[in-house]
């Protein structure tokens, strides 16, 4: 299938017009290997019932003979004859004979001028190797006329000599169609086809993005999909053949140019590919790789060259023969920086290699001193990969890396080394990293277990090991919403550290010394102390099992500890423990971000706005720090709900957006940010799309096997609902929440949110008593001098004043909680739709100035904020109070106050351009309220509207 191309195809289709119309017409597809060039044409000739069709493909060689493309188009070329072979098949002639097309010039101006009136269709597929006879002889045959269409695909036309070129451009009519990557529309319509409903349009992104909209490899990925979603393979690759098919006709100094820039990366400076390759310069070599667009060079001070796409790069690499790429690999130590060079030499190692092995030790040592936890992961992984595998030292490699993956919250990457942890021996060190890998995957249950028992084995171990481990649980806890658990885990973690002495045994890798006395050892001989083959070099990895002790673990124990605290004692509980913490970003440490984190998020539970925006922003802005991944994307998420509740919902979508395109995250990040864009899409008015990320969001939620994400899929389908106007609908999905409020901790802090809601919508569906019950539930067990929480119960109470007719009440509870929310705490949406409530009382009240008031109020909350559906909800309710005058609503109950003065002088006879000139506005702004004064009052024309205000005597007077 050849995606998107509409206008090539065109181009295409109209050239065939001209040949059935005796006119000769001549196409040169031009693009570089694998953009579809190939599969555009012969689609377009598929489609050529009425033409008889040859064509063929040009190869390169290094001494072509005269018309030697010819004679292979004349003589091998399928041939199709209209109603009597099928598309692509020989014809009955051709079958018989293979020489009944003669070959050469004159041939093929006989074998045409012979036609049964039928158009041809000759194609040259790889036309950059054609010989120039043969492309000379075919365009001539162009030249000459009739009907015929001739179609040339060609990478380029470098190889042509000038009287091919002088002979293309004097036929006529020549149709040039340049192919590139697709554009970004069409590559987005290639995923959707190929992915269906999976393809969101993150992954879709993500997959455009690393294709860079190239057909063949956008295919490739689709085929591989799995890489863009967390546990897929690493990479998918191109199909060998592909590759060396793409690599035909350039010189052997340019595919081994090429093999080297795939060993070194993808780029490289010149001279580093040039001492890779051995050569003093290889700027020659890389001449045709620009012309047939395999890389690009940025002609700096120092030249730099790039292979154009990645998953070119990376399908070249895989299809090195080992032998070749471990060469490569040599010698590329010696054209990069001592850390390249290091990972160049794992690369290029064949077996157990114990002194690489200690060098690589080293320098995860360093990088865990710098904080590149995933850096110092992936170094561990190779010193495992480099150690004998039947050596329990090479385990702890193993099980330090799994851990420092958790650390930088790099779940996808963990899943992927859970299959290796499983074949290692039983012990406590083994159970953490499965439960590590459990946790990757989202099953937070079983990772429980298995921490719960490597905690249970550990009590002996190092006090590091036992803190780390006792974080991670209460890290567990905390996301299953158990604030007792997660306390008690942080405490114990965060219980006075061991001796001097004894800690001083441990460096920042742990690598544990023989003289460790708190180590129980196997007995000499055994399993556990089975080092290298006798004669083989000294293996510093086999002196002890390590202990890997991330930084900044006090500081992530004491921000869960205070986070438990809150689960169990309401959000102010666990600010108080985070008191100590710095409010200036200078003193805010890489280590703080977790603390920060968790501070951001109590601050917003604690209806605290501004200065939960202020902390999560902070940790965002460092959202690559290694501190700021421990608790995933958590800050992101929280920092687009202050924004959604502070309403600025533009700075909300792009939060969710850029957190969504981050690779790194834990796996029910997902969830709750697809969550959030719901409920975005609701209040704005675009129900698919909230749909959409609604479905998106519980298939993400789906594998995941605690009730966490279905505490924001459930929030996602109540405001999509209350969005609809559907009060039952939100009841439906909220009930759910506050029946749990008993026994799940979790609503503490997540319920303010949408509390009011819920409120609104059971008094609206007759169920107050179920509202007045859950809200002295959670009253009970919460914060109940809590903004959000009175604003909430301030709002029930007049509800319910006002369905039992006691209106002089409800107005009164109304304004009390529009006061509630006041600078720092407000929520422009509750506040709009309070004011809604205070204007349908007021008119209920028969006081009609305060009803446009409090109307009028809404209407401009809902307009800032884009909220359609709440706007529509605003207008309605308006009408619905309007008292009757003269057969019409009165014009001050329905419209704003703009609107009737711009009513007011239309009835008076002015012209737009006299209006603007009385309010001094644009005539653009007078247009607009115009328009929406006759949405408001269902008028069709200015008459009509002019009628109406004399009628309401709006038209008596002066301007």
């Amino acid at each position: 299938m050849c995606a998107g191309r509409l206008s090539e195809s065109r181009a295409l289709l109209a050239a065939a017009d001209s040949a059935r119309a005796g006119t000769a017409t001549v196409v040169l597809v031009q693009g570089p290997p694998g953009v579809g060039k190939t599969t555009l044409v012969r689609q377009f000739l598929a489609g050529l019932s009425d033409f008889t069709v040859l064509d063929s493909t040009a190869t390169p060689s290094p001494a072509p003979s005269d018309v030697g493309c010819l004679s292979r188009l004349l003589h091998r070329a399928t041939v199709r004859v209209p109603d009597r072979s099928p598309a692509g098949e020989p014809s009955a002639r051709a079958a018989k004979n293979s020489t009944a097309v003669p070959s050469g010039p004159r041939a093929l101006r006989e074998l045409l001028d012979t036609s049964e009136a039928a158009p041809w269709a000759l194609f040259v597929d790889d036309a950059q190797w054609a010989d120039s006879p043969s492309l000379k002889a075919l365009l001539e045959a162009a030249r000459e006329g009739g009907p015929l269409c001739l179609v040339l695909a060609a990478r380029h036309s470098h190889g042509w000599d000038e009287e091919v070129l002088r002979a293309l451009h004097t036929v006529a009519p020549l149709t040039h169609i340049g192919l590139a990557e697709l554009a970004e529309a069409e590559a987005a319509a290639l995923v959707g086809t190929a992915l269906g409903e999976l393809a969101d349009d993150v992954l879709t992104r993500r997959l455009v993005l690393r294709s860079g909209g190239h057909p063949l490899y956008l295919r490739s990925l689709l085929d591989g999909h799995g890489a863009a979603r967390p546990g897929g393979p690493s990479r998918p690759a191109l199909p060998a053949s592909v590759v060396r098919r793409q690599l035909t006709g350039l010189p052997s100094e340019g595919v081994a140019a090429l093999e080297a820039l795939a060993v070194l990366g993808g780029s490289a400076t010149v001279p580093a590919l040039s001492t890779v390759l051995g050569a003093p310069d290889c700027t020659s070599a890389l001449d045709p790789l620009v012309h047939e667009e395999f890389i690009t060079r940025t002609d700096a001070q120092v030249p730099t060259v790039a292979i154009r796409h990645g998953v070119f790069r990376d399908a070249l690499y895989d299809t090195l023969p080992a032998a070749r790429r471990r060469a490569l690999h040599v010698a590329a130590v010696d054209a990069v920086d001592e850390r390249q060079g290091l990972a160049h030499r794992v690369a290029a190692a064949e077996t157990v290699d114990v002194r690489l092995a200690a060098d690589l030790l080293e320098t995860a040592t360093r990088e865990l001193a710098e904080g590149g936890l995933l850096h110092a992961a992936r170094t561990l992984l190779s010193a495992a990969s480099l150690s004998h595998a039947d050596d329990h030292r090479t385990d702890h490699l193993l099980y330090g890396a799994v851990r420092l993956l958790f650390w930088a919250g790099a779940d996808a990457e963990l899943a992927r080394h859970g299959h290796a942890v499983v074949t290692r021996r039983p012990c406590p060190w083994r159970d953490e990293a499965l439960g590590l890998a459990e946790f990757a995957a989202g099953r937070l249950t079983s990772a429980r277990r298995l921490l719960d028992q490597a905690q249970e084995s550990l009590r002996a171990a190092h006090p590091g090991q036992r803190a780390v481990v006792r974080t991670e649980l209460a890290l567990v806890h905390a996301i299953l919403g158990q604030g007792e658990a997660t306390r008690r885990h942080a405490d114990q973690a965060l219980r006075p550290a061991p001796p001097a002495d004894e800690a001083g045994l441990y460096d920042s890798v742990g690598r544990r010394r023989e003289t460790d006395p708190a180590v129980p050892r196997s007995a000499p001989g055994g399993a556990a102390d089975a080092g290298p083959p006798p004669g083989g070099a000294p293996d510093v990895c086999a002196q002890a099992p390590y202990v890997v002790v991330p930084p900044g673990l006090r500081q992530a124990a004491r921000a869960l500890a205070a986070y438990g605290t809150a689960l169990r004692h309401g959000p102010g509980a666990g600010l108080d423990l985070l008191a100590g913490l710095p409010e200036d970003a200078d003193r805010i440490g890489e280590e703080d971000l977790p603390a920060l984190t968790v501070r951001g998020i109590l601050r917003l539970a604690d209806a605290q706005l501004p200065s939960a925006t202020t902390d999560l922003t902070m940790v965002t802005a460092r959202r690559r720090s290694t501190g700021a991944r421990l608790l995933g994307t958590s800050a992101s998420v929280h920092l687009a709900m202050c924004h959604l509740l502070g309403g600025d919902w533009n700075r909300a979508a792009r939060e969710v957006a850029t957190a969504l395109d981050d690779e790194q995250g834990r796996c029910f990040d997902a969830p709750a940010l697809w969550s959030l864009r719901s409920v975005l899409d609701a209040f704005r008015g675009d129900d698919t799309a909230a749909e959409a990320a609604l479905r998106q969001a519980q298939h993400l939620a789906r594998p995941l096997d605690f009730g966490g994400p279905q505490y924001h899929t459930a929030m996602a389908r109540a405001m999509r609902a209350r969005a609809r106007g559907d009060h039952r609908g939100v009841v439906d999905a909220l009930q759910m929440l506050a029946e749990r409020s008993a026994h799940s901790e979790r609503v503490r802090i997540v319920s303010m949110s949408w509390l009011p809601f819920l409120a609104e919508s059971l008094v609206s569906c007759g169920l107050a008593d179920l509202a007045r019950a859950a809200m002295e539930e959670l009253t009970s067990t919460g914060d109940a001098s809590n903004p959000h929480l009175r604003v909430a119960d301030a709002w029930l109470d007049g509800r319910t004043a006002e369905a039992s007719g006691a209106h002089e009440d409800a107005l009164g509870r109304y304004t009390e909680a529009v006061g509630l929310l006041g600078p720092g705490r407000d929520i422009p949406l509750v506040r709009g739709l309070l004011e809604i409530s205070r204007g349908r009382v007021s008119a209920a009240l028969g006081r009609a100035g305060s009803a446009t008031a409090h109307f009028d109020s809404a209407e401009d909350l809902f307009t800032r904020l884009g909220a359609r559906p709440f706007l529509e909800e605003c207008r309605a309710e308006r009408r619905a109070c309007a008292p009757e005058r003269g057969g019409a609503p009165a014009l001050d109950h329905l419209l704003t106050g703009r609107e009737r003065e711009v009513a007011r002088l239309v009835g008076l006879g002015c012209t737009n351009r006299e209006i603007a000139d009385e309010l001094t506005l644009s005539v653009k702004t007078i247009e607009y309220h115009l328009r929406s004064v006759f949405v408001k009052l269902g008028m069709r024309s200015r008459r009509e509207l002019r009628r109406r205000v004399q009628e309401a005597g709006g038209g008596d007077g002066h301007r």
